[in-house]
């Protein structure tokens, strides 16, 4: 299981590699503290700031390096105003995610925020012990390690009281409510969790043609390139006319997958094209750069994509919306986006991860800046009630009729992004990145 402090750092690694790991080596820099102290780590990153940081321009002009408790104190006092993103995490962690998909856990991420007396699941990761137990998306946890959702709320347990030790093998007693109404106790153990993307693809016949729904969450790490090769192999086969692709949990991660997901979306029409454009501070304008959309043997050659979203939509999820946008139709069906048009390459010092904000992405158009959010073309309030691809879901509901008809079941101010435009509105009021989350891995 994820500690509950780590859930932060995670959602920062979603999006961390957001453009690439270059791993860059560093120079040796001499603080004159002890080396991996916590004053010396102070100074080591916030010279990476003042190099690579997109805007050192507002940092302070010097730090004292004792005066913070910790690194991410430090970071949290020069901060730019805007930027909500930026963070540090432990090494491991962040390998752990990437490189090698895998966290000590049951296996399954759920919502702990719209409902006081019953964590919903979210989703399952395949061959877990959640799975095993009998979990699936859209299931009411109702008691959990002998304590009802309702006291955990109450006395504001630990996510260690509650789920037990990051330990292989622990056990705990579950009490659970099945979408039918079913209630079921059981067991689930700890065991080493292999993460996966693809949580759902799945063929239906419409008035149209034939359309494909995909489930795609939980980042875009080093596994999904080959998951989402496979799902789209299947997917060219049945000859698809419309794509549903879901990414309401999936807040971001490698900008190369999104720009090899977003090749197999639009297929040969936009091959070579600009996906989108990276640019840098002005001390780093070497490094601009831009992806491009590549020729991809199962691309599905679609002219139109509707996209299912959340405010934990983010980053690389949203640059598949705006990277697309100037190539074809991108309808979004559910609530704006999380607002991150900007993306990090992380800096390495001791057994700590900088994620600190060095570029910013446009599309096409030069197109960006969406930082209250990308508005949806039907708005529809997500609710967890039902398995992927149920049309008891309301957000995968209004997909559906918006594939078949072309418009939103009820009136919405957003239009479809498409060839001719896109419309970039605010929002009145938008979370604080670090509250977008409230879904939690176990």
């Amino acid at each position: 299981m994820l500690n509950k402090s780590l859930l932060p750092l995670i959602a920062i690694a979603l999006l961390a590699s957001c453009g690439g790991s270059d791993n860059q080596s560093q120079q040796p820099i001499e603080t004159g503290f002890p080396s991996c102290s916590v004053p010396d780590q102070n100074e080591v990153f916030f010279k990476f700031l003042q190099n690579t940081y997109l805007w050192y321009d507002q940092l302070p002009g010097a730090i004292n390096p004792q005066a913070y408790s910790s690194v991410d104190a430090m970071l949290d006092d020069v901060r730019f105003e805007q930027d909500r993103f930026s963070g540090f995490q432990d090494r491991q962690d962040y390998d752990d995610f990437f490189e090698n998909a895998t966290f000590t856990g049951y296996g399954f991420s759920s919502d702990q925020s719209t409902d006081l007396n019953a964590y919903i699941v979210r989703y399952v990761f395949d061959n877990s012990a959640a799975g095993l137990a009998g979990l699936s998306r859209g299931d009411r946890l109702t008691n959990i390690n002998g304590f009802s959702v309702t006291q955990i709320n109450r006395e504001l347990l630990s996510n260690e009281t509650v789920f037990g030790p990051d330990q292989v093998g622990f056990t705990i007693n579950i009490t659970f409510e099945k979408p039918s109404g079913e209630i079921i106790n059981t067991q689930m153990s700890k065991i080493a969790v292999s993460t996966n993307t693809v949580f759902a693809s799945q063929v239906f016949s419409s008035n149209v043609g034939e359309v494909a729904y995909l489930s795609f969450q939980n980042g875009f790490i080093e596994a999904s390139d080959a998951e989402l090769e496979a799902s789209f192999a299947q997917l060219g086969n049945a000859g698809i006319d419309e794509l549903i692709l879901d990414l309401r949990y999936n807040s971001g991660g490698r900008l190369s997958v999104a720009a090899n997901l977003a090749s197999l979306i639009v297929g040969r029409s936009a091959v070579n094209d600009i996906f989108t454009t990276l640019t840098y501070n002005d001390k780093n304008s070497n490094r601009n750069s831009s992806f491009r959309f590549t020729s991809k043997l199962n691309a599905l050659n679609l002219s139109r994509v509707v996209v299912l979203t959340t405010p934990n939509t983010c980053s690389a999820s949203e640059l598949i919306i705006n990277g697309l946008a100037p190539h074809m139709e991108v309808a979004t069906i559910g609530t704006a986006t999380c607002g991150k048009p900007v993306g990090q390459n992380p800096d390495f010092y001791c057994d700590k991860v900088l994620s600190a904000i060095n570029f910013r992405t446009v599309n096409s158009l030069d197109q960006g800046d969406y930082f209250d959010g990308l508005p949806p073309t039907c708005l529809v309030q997500d609710q967890i009630v039902a398995d992927w691809g149920s049309l008891d879901d309301p957000v995968y509901a209004e997909a559906v009729n918006y594939v078949n008809t072309g418009s939103c079941s009820a009136p919405t101010a957003s239009k479809s992004r498409s060839r001719q435009s896109i419309e970039l509105t605010t929002s009145p009021s938008r979370l604080d990145y670090q509250a977008l989350l409230t879904g939690h891995l176990h």
